[in-house]
């Protein structure tokens, strides 16, 4: 390994575990780190089981106004996406400039067949071509827009759209060698229309600036960038959640407290649940993992929510009213553990005008 290619940034997990497969597979852990409303008849969903985070946070209340539109795009940078699962498969955005399979740019945007997306990785149109895809990014997506119905998984937004920007290899990790791949995974989000990026990565030392730039770039064009405290327990924020231009978000657990791997900090805007969380696999198994990256998740696809009520909303509105809409844990007022708080689906769409 190249001395640059070194400082090895760790994307997610620290003390992030996959904590069973349902669909069989017992004893498996890996350490590490306004438009169209939702497709699911939601006047039905009292008779579905949920998960308990997508409860704590009350979506389906939420759920009762809107699921999300499909006008509203959230780009997910991470380490790809099974986009052929069912409940994610209609989920997926589509480049309405591009015409499949014909081999030209045809929106000229320098990406030749880009319809669900790019894969920095391999450099190429899909996640599920070339090297294998890691089950991060699918698990991540799931969170923001699965669509409800089967082993108690549900999307937080599962009306709106999911942007596949591959970027981690199939070891869930990136190098020091891949800040460029970074920077144009979110500059493609930017420019191809994406409202939110989920970033359920984090970093072991300071980025180069040519990430900062793009992060603020991405905030100065009108989106909205959700990231993660980090997994060491330490009272820190990683990353790149701790620049200002980016939205950190730390863990929490059934019982509200702060999740013991969360990280903390004066960084930290809000919380939302990361311990043994809800989702799908590639290939479509069902199975619970933990971790900040899985907290964010949630904010992104409360935010969704938020501007499929009114995508007029500027982003800081979006974000004041989830702030000022979250249940006040610990310390009364703003903390470092918390932020403004636990998020609130049903509290936040509900006031939304």
């Amino acid at each position: 390994m190249k001395h640059k290619d070194r400082w090895l940034i760790l994307s997610i997990f620290g003390t992030c575990l996959l904590l069973s497969i349902l669909n069989g597979v017992q004893g498996l852990y890996v350490a590490g780190g306004a438009g169209t409303s939702g497709t699911f008849n939601v006047a039905n969903s009292d008779s579905l089981a949920f998960s308990w985070n997508i409860e704590r946070i009350e979506a389906p209340k939420a759920w009762e106004r809107t699921a999300g539109s499909q006008d509203i795009v959230v780009a997910v940078i991470d380490s790809g996406i099974d986009t052929t699962l069912p409940q994610l498969a209609e989920k997926i955005w589509i480049n309405p400039g591009e015409i499949k399979g014909n081999r030209i740019d045809d929106d000229g945007n320098g990406y030749i067949d880009d319809i669900h997306g790019w894969d920095f990785r391999d450099n190429d149109s899909s996640s599920l071509a070339g090297s294998k895809i890691y089950w991060h990014g699918t698990f991540v997506a799931g969170i923001i827009a699965a669509q409800p119905g089967m082993g108690k998984v549900a999307g937080v937004a599962p009306g709106i759209r999911i942007m596949d920007l591959r970027f981690l290899d199939s070891k869930n990790r990136f190098y020091g060698s891949d800040w460029e791949k970074f920077v144009k995974a979110v500059d493609y989000a930017v420019d191809n229309g994406a409202r939110i990026i989920n970033l359920s990565v984090y970093t072991n030392g300071k980025p180069p600036l040519i990430l900062e730039q793009a992060l603020h770039r991405a905030v100065q064009h009108g989106v909205i960038v959700v990231g993660i405290a980090g997994n060491d327990s330490e009272p820190q924020v990683c990353y790149p959640a701790k620049y200002p231009s980016v939205l950190a978000v730390s863990a929490t657990d059934r019982d509200d407290h702060l999740a013991d791997f969360s990280n903390y900090g004066t960084e930290v805007s809000v919380a939302a649940p990361g311990e043994k969380i809800t989702s799908f696999f590639p290939g479509g198994a069902v199975g619970t993992s933990s971790g900040t990256s899985f907290s964010a998740p949630h904010v992104s696809g409360t935010l969704a929510l938020i501007l499929s009520c009114n995508p007029d909303l500027s982003p800081s509105q979006a974000v004041d009213l989830l702030k000022q809409t979250s249940v006040d844990l610990g310390n009364c007022g703003c903390d470092c553990q918390f932020g403004a708080g636990l998020i609130d689906a049903g509290q936040a769409v509900a006031k939304v005008r």
